[in-house]
């Protein structure tokens, strides 16, 4: 359809729904007029488009709109230096064409006389204007593909579509006048728009420097090496927990006293990580204990089975595997994912699954006030390799140890982990001993935001 014919199109509902907006409320108006208490100016619908660095979600005129349909992770991001964007967003937004040529060597956007070439093999853009003007452009990163989604630098389109490029503080405005926004507008944008971030996609760790959003990481140290680099910036657990702070440097040691000591034995012979459960969420002032955690936790029922040489049972990550009340049946425990499941539904909106970061994201955590679960092993270290056995699971094999064991982290100093054993044969290990058991289990962890336990600080 003709740009001309889709603008006349919109000019035409704009008025259509003016007409009805306004017919019943003809007498108050004419009222106001009279008496001259009213005022107001209107114009055209804007479509002008608002993007917020790693938010799904766009504005554009008076709505917000998705930055792909099929992929709530599209999202805008920047890499050296430049802002990628999902094409075919950026082609519907400006009433543009988009096609790849058969070769698949180049990328093409489109609009009456406007034209953007974007070459999918190295780092050129060609332009041609409305005016019949024609440039070459270099750009620093080739157009990718990510999630199934083709992302294109965004710089081009300001020529060749006659817009301007504002930004700030990782918002940014494409406006078809050349007039920048005034801050109260792009901290409105900001606010609206960091509602949408796509974590899942970037990583749960954000950057923030105030109440903007510089960068979002997958590994909480990346984030915190990143956030260095600048003082005043924090790494928040998407966006509402922080989770480092120049301001709040972990102490040397620290042992925390209000988590209870809470042993599984005799109830639970299998129950190390309800319990270990049990004595977190008691520490943020939750009245519940081991035998309801072990009964509200979500199990896997495969049966266990042995056949053609190989055992068949259920997986940890799925729920607890096998009878947690006897060892006269086969069993063996649970991983984080159910565990942090059952824990949100005591502690909605403030549980946070830190599993896969680092020991030192650890340590900083108890070292501001609160405990962590973890998954570890009874040899209190990592343990030999003749120790684990395959199981295929109905998601395909896993490797698994007899002597997988949980713990609660409530200390440590320059030597030792301190930490509430559910079996309570111990309360520290050494720094390094508790790294390669708690690596080797891979690195699961689980806080919560903080209710401030009472601690002892040097």
């Amino acid at each position: 359809m003709p740009r001309i014919v889709r603008q006349l199109n919109r000019w035409l509902l704009f008025l259509i729904l003016l007409a009805l907006c306004a017919f019943p409320f003809q007498n108050f108006i004419l009222s106001k007029l009279k008496e001259g208490s009213l005022s107001f100016s209107f114009g055209p619908p804007s479509d002008d488009i608002v993007l917020l660095l790693y938010s799904n979600t766009a504005r554009v005129g008076r709505y917000l709109v998705p930055l792909a349909e099929s992929e709530p992770k599209a999202a805008p991001y920047q890499e050296k230096g430049e802002t990628l964007v999902p094409a075919r967003f950026l082609a519907d937004k400006l009433d543009a064409e988009l096609a790849v040529d058969k070769s698949g060597r180049t990328l093409t956007l489109s609009r009456d006389d406007a034209k953007i070439t974007y070459s999918l093999e190295a780092g050129k853009v060609s332009i041609a204007t409305p005016t019949g003007s024609k440039s070459a452009v270099s750009v620093n990163t080739l157009p990718v593909q990510k999630d199934g989604v083709t992302y294109v630098p965004l710089r081009p389109a300001s020529k060749a579509f006659g817009r301007h490029i504002y930004s700030s503080d990782g918002v940014i405005a494409l406006t078809t006048t050349p007039k920048a926004p005034k801050q109260e507008k792009w901290n409105e944008w900001r606010e609206e728009l960091s509602s949408y971030l796509a974590y899942d996609a970037f990583g749960s760790y954000a950057v923030k420097m105030g109440t903007s959003y510089t960068a979002l990481f997958h590994r909480w140290e990346d984030a915190v090496n990143y956030a260095k680099q600048v003082p005043g910036r924090r790494v928040t657990y998407r966006g509402q927990h922080v989770m480092w702070d120049p301001k709040k440097p972990a102490p040397k040691s620290i042992r925390l006293n209000g988590a209870p000591l809470i042993l599984q034995l005799p109830e639970l012979p299998r129950g190390c990580e309800v319990t270990a459960l049990a004595m977190l969420l008691q520490s943020a002032g939750q009245k519940v204990d081991k035998m309801e955690l072990a009964k509200n936790i979500r199990k896997d029922t495969t049966p266990y089975e042995k056949k053609n040489g190989g055992i068949y049972f259920g997986n940890p990550h799925r729920g607890f595997v096998g009878d947690m009340y006897t060892f006269a049946n086969p069993g063996l425990g649970v991983y984080h994912e159910p565990i942090a499941e059952v824990a949100e539904k005591y502690l909605p909106g403030r549980i946070i699954d830190m599993t896969g970061t680092s020991l030192d994201h650890l340590l900083w955590t108890v070292g501001q006030g609160t405990p962590v679960w973890v998954i570890h092993t009874t040899l209190y270290d990592s343990v030999p390799a003749n120790a684990w056995v395959t199981w295929n699971t109905a998601d395909g094999p896993i490797q698994v140890t007899y002597y997988e064991h949980s713990l609660l982290v409530i200390g440590y100093d320059e030597q030792y982990v301190y930490v509430h054993d559910p079996l309570g044969r111990r309360d520290r290990i050494t720094r390094a001993a508790f790294k390669r058991g708690w690596e080797q289990m891979g690195s699961q962890a689980i806080t919560y935001t903080k209710a401030a336990p009472t601690a002892q600080a040097t």
